[in-house]
């Protein structure tokens, strides 16, 4: 370490280890055991504390005396031979008995063992051994890394929390980032402000051999903010990951055996990669390398012929039915045919490729999978589209409990935060009956100000518990806004993610001078761009978590996101679903989406028909998407636009939950085109036509608000708006309603009077729906102010 006690001159053997090469000698190691006591009596104790002087060189010496007993010439040599680093944390065990036998007078057990330790304490404070990263890890020397943060660099550590307290890092986060920094200024023996990508990398390898490397993400940032890495250094994240790998090197994982199939593998895929992403070429791989080539090559070791003999196929075709790892490994896997047709169109193209190219005529050979083996991969999707079909026949009337779920707990703690905001430390408040004190933890008191400021925490009086209500927060208001995003839009998971500030976009009608927002969906799985119109709850939604991401400033934070699934990081783009994760701004990532909705699920505890516990996935709001369009009377292949599907029939496995209904509108759908629109009029649109597309978005408005009718639909409710899910009620009219309502009522008295019960049942069917529309007027007017969605463009 870089300190008065220690030099810089290190000489290390040539054998790398985990960790870096091995350092035998460097000068405080060579240090006489007299030099060694002499600068342990040197090193800093509190004022209060003159008699830990005095025993830290009296255990220094003896752990010393211990130590000499051991072949070596330096101490670092004769710390490898004692087998402290073999015995990890049974190590003080040995130096332990030995105190006990060599001491002037009797002494226990334990003071032999804390004289052990504060010797141990003491040599690596001055740099006389380096242990290795697994005994740092095992011995649980906590006293130690206090006194390396105060004899290293105490200026750099300083500056290293202030970081952490300004982002509001959580206390036990930002001790377990300094703990690794500590450790690997141990290892090495440098100081904190010498230390390089190399080292950190190096102990994270380290690390992950032990266990989980929590908050070494946040000791890399630290490294970046306090300019100890230079400037541009990637995240922890972006410099572990290798990006895409090339298709050799994704084949040689496996380690196949015979080269020559080796290089068939190598350049069939090379063949196939231009066509599909790499998420799909790696499933490619799995399959057609591991899950056909490999497995015959682990039970039919020496085979080097794609021609398989009847038994040697027979034998694959029944593993090929069995899962060959993970949690169910040797049970039957859920679709037995993906596997199946890979291999199937692997010797279907070989034999087509060979009418063109010589190569592959020597590799030309009878096909395992016979038209049998696959019969039945239409009945296996019939009940897999069943199954589907079933899960959001389920969670489809459930989803309403959801989202009433999630806005309760959002406006709780967002009112739980706010009083606690408002109550000094130390003081009691109470919220809905329940009892809180606000309460700070030490590194928020030691910040003061701002950054004491920054995480609220209180104590909750009836249980006792801890709340962290910054996180509360932030998670009740991030798993609002994936679930309103997600149920209002229909995108993919990926899609939610890749959402920008830049994908909001406006298109004002040249005659009303009305301006219709919507939504940019980049390109994602199929490639293909498409817009979708935003809703007022939709643009509700966008408006809040663009307001929470700018966070007081001009524009909203311009982040990369790092694509798991092509292992790419794009360019800085202002996400929206970004969010603070240590001490800066981070796209949030699919395992973070799911993790969030179900902490949600788990606090609702939805129940289905069975009695077991519900879960939603991303997915299955798209699903739940796409069924209401298509039963709300949407168009199908309107539906299949705004999802994003090139094929009709995948729309159907989506929406084609209620059958006949679906089919029905489907049907008179097709029959009402074909008589109103002739062949010729599918063309570029007239100046009158595109005149008479935009009258229709002039001739929405209606006695109570606007008709999202999308263009060219009939009116499915023959203009009884009450009724029509489509009406989008205007507050300002929330007078002329209750009118309405009145109306209704004595109308209904009336009806019932007079015996007219079918009017009574038409009358009460409008009732109901006038009061949900009176209660969605009531909704959009406690919405916030109104906050602009376009992005800010800066000069």
């Amino acid at each position: 370490m870089s300190s008065a006690l220690t030099q810089d001159v290190d000489i290390a053997l040539t054998e790398p280890d985990a960790a870096g090469p091995v350092v035998v000698s460097w000068p405080a190691t060579m240090w006489t055991r007299e030099e060694v006591v002499k600068r342990a009596r040197a090193l800093p104790v509190g004022a209060q504390d003159t008699d830990k002087r005095s025993q830290r060189v009296k255990s220094t010496d003896r752990l010393l005396s211990w130590l000499e007993a051991f072949s070596g010439l330096t101490w670092q040599e004769r710390w490898n031979a004692s087998g402290s680093e073999q015995a990890l944390a049974t190590w003080s065990e040995a130096p332990t008995g030995f105190i006990c036998r060599t001491s002037d007078r009797p002494v226990s057990k334990f003071v032999g063992h804390r004289a052990a330790v504060v010797g141990l304490n003491a040599l690596l404070c001055l740099g006389v051994i380096r242990p290795s990263y697994r005994f740092l890890f095992a011995s649980r020397l906590k006293g130690t890394y206090d006194h390396i943060r105060e004899l290293s660099d105490p200026q750099f550590f300083a500056e290293a929390f202030a970081v952490c307290q300004r982002a509001g890092v959580r206390d036990r986060h930002q001790l377990d980032a300094m703990r690794h920094l500590c450790r690997i200024v141990m290892h090495t023996g440098r100081g904190p402000r010498e230390l390089t990508t190399d080292d950190l990398l190096s102990y994270y390898s380290a690390v992950l051999e032990i266990r989980q490397a929590n908050s070494m993400a946040l000791s890399w940032d630290i490294m970046r903010e306090t300019g100890v890495f230079p400037a541009g250094t990637p995240t922890l994240r972006a410099t572990r990951c290798r990006g895409q790998l090339t298709i050799a090197e994704l084949v040689d994982a496996f380690d196949v055996q015979c080269q020559p199939v080796r290089e068939l593998l190598i350049r069939y895929l090379s063949e196939r990669a231009p066509s599909i992403d790499y998420s799909s070429l790696t499933g490619l791989v799995g399959n057609l390398v591991g899950g056909f080539w490999k497995d015959l090559e682990q039970h039919h070791p020496g085979v080097d012929s794609l021609h398989l003999s009847p038994e040697v196929a027979r034998g694959w075709l029944e593993r090929a039915r069995v899962r060959r790892g993970g949690p169910g490994k040797g049970t039957a896997r859920i679709d037995p045919y993906g596997l199946l047709f890979v291999v199937r169109a692997f010797y279907q193209d070989l034999a087509q490729w060979a009418l063109e190219e010589p190569y592959w005529v020597t590799w030309a050979a009878p096909c395992p999978v016979r038209d049998e083996h696959v019969r039945g991969s239409m009945k296996h999707q019939r009940t897999r589209r069943a199954r589907m079909h079933q899960r959001t026949r389920t969670l489809a009337p459930l989803l309403p409990q959801l989202v009433h779920s999630v806005e309760a707990r959002l406006r709780y703690v967002e009112r739980l935060h706010t009083a606690a905001h408002e109550t000094p430390i130390s003081a009691t408040f109470a919220l809905d009956g329940e009892l809180f004190q606000r309460v700070q933890a030490k590194h928020d008191a030691e910040a003061g100000g701002q950054a004491g400021a920054r995480r609220l925490r209180v104590l909750r009086m009836a249980d006792g518990q801890r709340l962290d209500l910054t996180q509360d927060e932030d998670e009740a208001f991030w798993t609002w806004a994936i679930v309103e995003t997600l149920r209002h839009t229909g995108v993919r998971v990926e899609e939610l993610l890749e959402l920008t500030h830049l994908a909001l976009v406006t298109y004002r009608l040249p005659d009303t001078g009305e301006v219709v927002p919507l939504l940019q969906i980049v390109p994602s799985k199929q490639d293909a761009e498409r817009v979708l119109l935003v809703s007022p709850e939709l643009a509700h939604v966008l408006a809040r978590i663009i307001q929470r991401v700018r966070a007081g400033q001009d524009h909203v934070p311009l982040v990369a996101r790092y694509d798991p699934h092509e292992r790419v990081t794009g360019a800085p783009l202002p996400h929206l679903f970004q969010r603070w994760q240590g001490i800066e701004h981070r796209v949030m990532s699919p395992a973070v989406v799911k993790r969030l909705l179900g902490r949600a699920l788990e606090r609702l505890a939805l129940r289905g028909p069975d009695g077991k516990l519900l879960h939603y996935t991303p997915h299955d709001f798209r699903r739940i998407f796409a069924t209401e369009a298509v039963a709300g009377g949407l168009p199908i292949h309107i539906a299949a636009k705004l999802l994003g599907h090139q094929d009709l029939n995948t729309t159907q496995t989506y929406a084609a939950v209620y059958q006949d209904d679906v089919f029905r509108h489907h049907a008179a759908f097709i029959a009402r085109r074909r008589a109103e629109r002739p062949g010729e009029e599918y063309r570029e649109p007239t100046a009158t036509e595109w005149a008479e597309f935009e009258r229709h978005f002039t001739r929405r408005k209606v006695e109570l608000g606007s008709c999202a009718r999308p263009y060219g639909t009939p009116c499915r409710h023959e203009h009884a708006c009450l009724r029509c899910p489509m009406l989008q009620p205007d507050p300002a009219q929330a007078m002329r309603l209750a009118e309405i309502i009145n109306n209704l009522h004595e109308r209904i008295r009336e009806a019932t009077e007079r015996g007219w019960l079918g009017e009574v049942e038409g009358l009460q069917v409008s009732l109901a729906g006038a009061r949900q529309k009176l209660q969605q007027m009531r909704k959009i007017r406690t919405q916030a102010a109104t906050i602009p969605l376009s992005p800010t463009r800066r000069a």
